[in-house]
C-alpha cells in the first residue's frame, strides 16, 4: 500500500495511559478504529523497572523477582484482554524476550558493567510488549498491525543531541508499506529507533513522545494527539499554583519555550517534527477524553492574557564569574563557554553587564562543582593575574519563565513581571529575554519558587490575587471584621478577582489556624480550638502554602501587641491596624517602624486609627502628595465624647450621660480612659506625625473630664460618686447655650506644632456644633482649603462596624497595592 497524505489521525499513548488492562480497555474506546497511527510508550514504571533491574545486576544485587514479577504482569495483561484462540504466540514472544533478558543480566551481573549500547538494548524491550499486547487486542475488532520503529527509524547523535535521518527513514517506511495490505490501524513502538548500523537504540529521554511527532511527519498525518494524565499544558504546575488552568491554544514557539524551561507534559524535541510539517498537536488525558485538551499550532491566536503560561527549572546554579580585567578583552565569553562546551555542561541562561565587568550564567546543580573546578583550572591565567576576580557558584537558585506571544512588542511587560516579583518581597538574581520577546526568564533563590508563581499567575490576571490574612483580637472590631469579610467574599471575588484567605485567628487564651478560616463557623471553631497563642506558630502558618502576599491584622488595643510591628515587618509581613499605641507611642519606635516597612517593600496601614472608618489618614496623606500646606487641623474625634457632649447639649446630666455611654457600649469599660482625653490626645499625636511634626503624648496640652477625687477608685464607685462633680461642667453647657454656642471636646493641631485638647465653646454656626449621635468631624485649613472654605470630614466615628470597616477598606485597599 502507498503512503497517504492528511489521511490519518496519529495517537501518543504515554505509560499511564497503558498502566494496566484496565487503560488498555480505555484506550480502545478513545480510538475511533479507523484511520490511526498508534504510537505507544511501556506499561507505567516498566522502564524504570528494567533499568534499575540492570543497575542491580552490575552491582550484585537480587534482580530475578522482580524481573519475574514484571513478566507476570504482562502476561496477566494478554490474559485479562485477549481471548486464547486470539493470543497466538503472543505469550511466547513475551516469555522469550524475559528469558534473554535474564541471560544479559547474568552476563552484567559476571562482569560487573554494562555499556550504553547494552542499556538501549534492555530499556527499548517495554515498547514492545505494549505495543504488541494492544495490537492483538485491537485486532479482536479491526485490521490492526504492529510496527517495531527499529525495523523502519534510523537515528543518530551530533553534538550530544538525537537526530532522525528522516530520507532514510521515510523509505524504510515505504518499504514497509509496500509489503502489507491495508490497515485500520497500526501500532508502533515508542522511544526506540535503530542506529545507522542497525542496532536498536532509544530516543532518550520523552522519547516515547518524541516517536509520536517522529510518525506523525512520516505519515503526513491530519494531527498528533498526545494522550497523558493531565488535561493538557497548564498556565502553571496545578500543584504549586492550585488555580492554573488549561490553556486552550499555544503557538509552537509558545510551547517551545515552556517545553525548554520545563513543562513536562511536553518535551522540545516532540515539537520540531511536526511544527515544521505544519501538523496540529494535541496534548490530552486519557482519563479524561472528553476535555478538550490544548492544541498547539503554528498560528499565533488572540488571547485575553499577555502571558500563556509560567513555567520553571529548579535545581539550579548560578555561576558567577567577575573581574576588572574581563572588560574589553575579545573572546573571554567565548572561552568561559568552550570550558562549559568540554564539560558537556548545557547552560541555560546567560546574563552580562554592559561593562563587561561581569558575566553569570545558570547550569544545572548537579553540574556546579565540575564547573566552577574547570573555570577555575582553565582560567587559572587570569585568575592569579587579578583579571578576574573570583568564580562563585549559588546552588539554591532556579529559574522562573513567563511565556507568551502576546508579550512580543507589548510595552510594560518587563515591567510588571518585575514588579511583581519585588511586591511579593522576591529578589531578581540575574535577567534574560530573547530578542522574540516571547520569554522572559529571571533566577531568583529556589526557595522562592512557589511564591514566585503564585505572584505572578495572578499578577497577570491569570487567577485570583490571593492575600492571607492573620487576625490578632477577635473582640468586638475583630469580630465584626471577620463576618464583614465573610459575608464580602463571594462578591470580592466576583468583581476584583480576590481571594482574601483567614489563614489564622488569635485572640487571648485561643488561636484557631486553618486554610479557610472564614469557609466554616470560624467562632465555634475558634472556641473550640486546643491551640494556646503561640506568635511564632501563628506567622509561620500565615506564610505557609506559599501565598506571596501576607498580611497581619491587629485589631487589640494592646500596647504589647504593638511591640511586635518591628519584628512583623523584618519577617516580610504587611501590617493593619486600629491600634493607636505604635503610632502615638515613642517617637523613635514609630520612625523605626515606618523605615522598616518602606525598606522591606511592605505596606503599613492605619486609617481606623482615628474616627474610625472617615477617610481622615488616607486624606490627610494626599493633600501632602499633592504638596498642600497644613495650617491647622481641628475637630471632635472621640465618638464617646461628641455623644456625652451632644447629649449636655440638651440639658442633661454629666454623670447620666456617661453612664448611659458605657450602658450602650460607646465607652471603654473604665468610661475614665475616654473622659481622661488620652485617645483624644493620642489620635493628635498620629495626625500631628502624619504632617511631619515631631509631637508626643507630653507635648499635648490635656484638659482632663475625670475629678481628681475619682481618678483612683474602683469603676462602680466613679460611677456612684460621679453626680458630685456635675455642678462644674452643667454650668459651663449652659454659659455655651446661653450665648447661642454649644460645648465640644475639641482638639486642635496648628502648623507650628502646638497642639491642644480639651472643651471648646463653639458658634451654633460653626461646623463643630453641627454633630449628631457620636459623630467625629474633622476641619482641614491648608494653603488650598482656606479658613472660610475648609475641607470638612464627618461622620461616625465610633462603633465595631464603622470602626471594622475602615480596616476592610486598608485590606482592600493593600490588595491593589500589592497586585
Amino acid at each position: 500500500m502507498e503512503l497517504k497524505k492528511n489521511y490519518y489521525t496519529a495517537h501518543k499513548f504515554g505509560g499511564s495511559s497503558v498502566a494496566d488492562a484496565s487503560r488498555f480497555k480505555e484506550v480502545k474506546k478513545i480510538l475511533k478504529g479507523e484511520k490511526e497511527i498508534i504510537v505507544v510508550s511501556a506499561t507505567k514504571g516498566t522502564t524504570t523497572k528494567l533499568q534499575n533491574m540492570l543497575d542491580a545486576a552490575r552491582d550484585g544485587k537480587a534482580w530475578q523477582a522482580d524481573l519475574k514479577a514484571n513478566e507476570d504482569f504482562h502476561h496477566q495483561i494478554i490474559d485479562t484482554l485477549v481471548p486464547p484462540a486470539n493470543q497466538g504466540n503472543l505469550h511466547e514472544v513475551i516469555s522469550h524476550d524475559f528469558a534473554t533478558i535474564a541471560k544479559v543480566f547474568e552476563t552484567v551481573e559476571s562482569i560487573g558493567v554494562y555499556s550504553i549500547e547494552i542499556q538501549d538494548y534492555i530499556l527499548g524491550y517495554g515498547e514492545q510488549w505494549s505495543a504488541q499486547i494492544l495490537t492483538k487486542y485491537l485486532s479482536l475488532t479491526t485490521r490492526a498491525i504492529y510496527l517495531d520503529a527499529s525495523k523502519v527509524l534510523t537515528s543518530y547523535k551530533k553534538d550530544g543531541l538525537v537526530c532522525i535521518d528522516w530520507d532514510k527513514s521515510e523509505q524504510a517506511l515505504k518499504d514497509f508499506l509496500a509489503n502489507h495490505e491495508e490497515f485500520d490501524q497500526m501500532v508502533i513502538t515508542g522511544f526506540i529507533s535503530s542506529t545507522p548500523e542497525g542496532k536498536r537504540t532509544t530516543l532518550g529521554r520523552n522519547g516515547s513522545d518524541f516517536s509520536g511527532a517522529i510518525f506523525a511527519r512520516l505519515f503526513k498525518s491530519i494531527e498528533l494527539i498526545i494522550w497523558t494524565d493531565v488535561d493538557g499544558i497548564y498556565s502553571a504546575h496545578p500543584a504549586k499554583v492550585p488555580s492554573a488552568f488549561c490553556i486552550e491554544h499555544l503557538s509552537y514557539k509558545e510551547a517551545l519555550e515552556l517545553a525548554y524551561f520545563g513543562a513536562s507534559v511536553l518535551h522540545p524535541m516532540t515539537v520540531a517534527p511536526v511544527q515544521e510539517a505544519d501538523i496540529p498537536m494535541y496534548i490530552r488525558s486519557s482519563y479524561e477524553p472528553s476535555n478538550p485538551g490544548t492544541l498547539i499550532t503554528n498560528e499565533t491566536r488572540p488571547s485575553p492574557y499577555i502571558i500563556k503560561g509560567l513555567t520553571y527549572v529548579d535545581d539550579i546554579a548560578l555561576i558567577n564569574i567577575e573581574g576588572a580585567g574581563m572588560a574589553g578583552i575579545s573572546g573571554i565569553a567565548a572561552r568561559i563557554f568552550q570550558i562549559m562546551q568540554q564539560c558537556n555542561i548545557s547552560v541555560i541562561v546567560i546574563s552580562q553587564a554592559s561593562s563587561e565587568h561581569s558575566l553569570c550564567f545558570a547550569i544545572a546543580k548537579s553540574m556546579a562543582d565540575i564547573a566552577v573546578e574547570a573555570l577555575n583550572t582553565n582560567l587559572k591565567f587570569e585568575i592569579e593575574n587579578k583579571q578576574i576576580s573570583n568564580v562563585v557558584a549559588d546552588k539554591e537558585c532556579a529559574i522562573l519563565a513567563a511565556v507568551g506571544d502576546g508579550m512580543v512588542g507589548e510595552p510594560g511587560v518587563a515591567g510588571k513581571f518585575f514588579g511583581t516579583l519585588a511586591k511579593a518581597s522576591i529578589n531578581i538574581k540575574t535577567i534574560a529575554q530573547g530578542s522574540s520577546e516571547r520569554n522572559i526568564s529571571v533566577v531568583i533563590n529556589r526557595k522562592d519558587i512557589n511564591k514566585a508563581l503564585q505572584a505572578t499567575h495572578s499578577g497577570f490576571y491569570l487567577s485570583e490575587k490571593i492575600i492571607s490574612v492573620g487576625l490578632i483580637g477577635p473582640g468586638g472590631i475583630g469580630k465584626t471584621l471577620l463576618n464583614q469579610i465573610q459575608e464580602a467574599q463571594t462578591f470580592i471575588k466576583e468583581r476584583y478577582a480576590v481571594d482574601i484567605r483567614v489563614k489564622a485567628i488569635m485572640s487571648s487564651s485561643k488561636m484557631l489556624l486553618s486554610e479557610n478560616a472564614l469557609s466554616s463557623n470560624w467562632q465555634n471553631n475558634l472556641s473550640n480550638s486546643n491551640e494556646k497563642p503561640d506568635l511564632a506558630a501563628f506567622k509561620s502558618h500565615l506564610t505557609s502554602g506559599d501565598v506571596p502576599h501576607s498580611v497581619i491584622i491587629d485589631c487589640t488595643a494592646s500596647k504589647d501587641v504593638s511591640k511586635d510591628y518591628l519584628s512583623f515587618f523584618n519577617e516580610g509581613f504587611n501590617l493593619i491596624t486600629p491600634n493607636k499605641h505604635a503610632n502615638a507611642g515613642d517617637i523613635n519606635y514609630y520612625n523605626e517602624i515606618k523605615k522598616t516597612a518602606k525598606h522591606h517593600g511592605l505596606h503599613y496601614l492605619y486609617e481606623a486609627t482615628v474616627c474610625a472608618g472617615l477617610p481622615v489618614i488616607t486624606t490627610l496623606q494626599d493633600l501632602i502628595k499633592t504638596g498642600d500646606d497644613i495650617i491647622t487641623i481641628e475637630g471632635v474625634v472621640s465618638g464617646t465624647l461628641s455623644y456625652i457632649f451632644n447629649e449636655l447639649s440638651t440639658g442633661r446630666k454629666f454623670s447620666e450621660v456617661v453612664k448611659e455611654a458605657k450602658e450602650l457600649g460607646y465607652t471603654e469599660p473604665d468610661p475614665r480612659e475616654d473622659l481622661s482625653g488620652q485617645d483624644v490626645a493620642r489620635k493628635l499625636v498620629c495626625l500631628s506625625r502624619e504632617i511631619g511634626l515631631n509631637v508626643s503624648l507630653d507635648d499635648i496640652q490635656v484638659t482632663n473630664l475625670v475629678p481628681a477625687e475619682l481618678k483612683d477608685c474602683s469603676i462602680e464607685e466613679f460611677l456612684r460618686r460621679l453626680p458630685e462633680f456635675d455642678t462644674q461642667i452643667m454650668d459651663m453647657a449652659a454659659k455655651a447655650k446661653a450665648n447661642n454656642e454649644k460645648l465640644c471636646y475639641v482638639g486642635k493641631i496648628n502648623a507650628d506644632g502646638s497642639t491642644k485638647v480639651g472643651i471648646q465653646s463653639v458658634s451654633q454656626t460653626q461646623a463643630l456644633a453641627r454633630l449628631n449621635a457620636t459623630d467625629n468631624i474633622l476641619v482641614f485649613q491648608t494653603k488650598r482649603y482656606t479658613k472660610e472654605r475648609p475641607m470638612i470630614i464627618q461622620g461616625p466615628g465610633a462603633g465595631a462596624e464603622v470602626t471594622a470597616a475602615g480596616v476592610f477598606a486598608d485590606l482592600l485597599r493593600l490588595t491593589s497595592y500589592v497586585y
